[in-house]
């Protein structure tokens, strides 16, 4: 194995700060919205089994 210094020009630059904001909010809005289609689901079968 070879350990170049310019390898992977990507693993030696630091990330943002308003980048690494931006796709944390896209993750927690990802996540509430597949809780919330979650809990529509769980809803509307509840409401169908009676």
């Amino acid at each position: 194995m070879s350990t170049s210094t310019g390898a992977d020009p990507l693993s030696q630059q630091a990330l943002d700060t308003p980048f690494v904001r931006q796709v944390k909010q896209v993750s927690l809005g990802a996540g509430i919205a597949l809780i919330g289609m979650g809990l529509g689901f769980l809803a509307f079968r509840m409401r169908r089994a009676d």
